[in-house]
């Protein structure tokens, strides 16, 4: 006892606080890995390399230019990890006074789940977007609004190849489908394959931005892919999808996405 009692105050500060910067470079990291973030940041990592060792050799010129450089590297940063960041400080954000005060709305799964099943027996594609905690009304605004309730029969008709709102993503809010043909921003990342398609760069690219849950329906392969934070769960079962979703109208939707998805990677 008397040993721990010697050990330095200024000692344990610095453990401390090495161990919460490692913290948050090692939280960012996994936001960034797989996304065109990732060169960028590889990158700027090799020039503080390469300024720390000027400084060393005191080679005046080259310190020169990079400590001009060094006021716009934050601003850089903040700029290209906009996404990541954003899904950052979502999840330090998920407390559970933060999900009482913002319950998502439940989604009938039964009917996602027969429709998911139906159009995969009918080789028809579709992508539905689930709105979580973060609203997207402003993409719903792009696409045609239905505001209607979420029925097996409609899902499907509207992923009709022959119905004009089969293109595009269907945004559902709690039991109502709040658009249809609606347009998402199309992810670049990595975890994507040379197979994927639009649908699946489509929910994909909308899981990076929002925390919204993505089900992607491969008209091709007759599966289903989930997205979520920027993340893809491919040959997803129908169990695993009522899992996921049973999950996500229980608020602990992340928990059981690391027990998938952690089995998969």
């Amino acid at each position: 006892m008397n040993s721990l009692l010697e050990i330095p105050a200024s000692l344990i500060r610095n453990i401390i606080d090495i161990f919460l910067v490692f913290l948050f470079i090692y939280n960012i990291y996994k936001l960034i890995r797989h996304t065109r973030a990732t060169p960028v940041i590889m990158g700027m990592t090799i020039l503080f390399v390469v300024s720390i060792v000027s400084k060393l050799l005191k080679l005046e010129t080259v310190t020169w230019i990079f400590e001009g450089f060094s006021a716009y590297v934050l601003i850089a940063i903040i700029v290209i990890l906009q996404p990541e960041l954003r899904r950052l400080f979502y999840r330090l954000g998920e407390t559970r006074l933060y999900r009482l005060l913002f319950q998502t709305r439940n989604v009938p799964i039964e009917e996602i789940l027969q429709a998911c099943q139906q159009m995969m027996d009918e080789k028809t594609g579709a992508l539905m977007v689930i709105v979580n905690h973060i609203g997207l009304r402003h993409l719903a605004e792009g696409g045609i609004p239905l505001q209607a309730n979420l029925t097996k029969e409609l899902l499907i008709s509207i992923f009709y190849g022959e119905n004009p709102l089969h293109d595009g993503a269907v945004i559902i809010e709690g039991s109502q489908i709040i658009s249809a043909a609606t347009y998402l921003p199309l992810s670049s990342s990595s975890r994507l394959k040379k197979t994927h398609g639009s649908r699946h760069r489509a929910g994909l690219g909308i899981s990076e931005e929002s925390d919204a849950i993505s089900i992607v329906v491969s008209e091709q392969k007759r599966k289903i892919s989930v997205c979520y934070m920027g993340e893809i769960l491919e040959s997803v079962d129908p169990i695993k999808l009522k899992s996921l979703l049973t999950a996500f109208n229980n608020d602990r939707l992340n928990n059981e996405w690391q027990n998938q998805y952690g089995g998969q990677t």
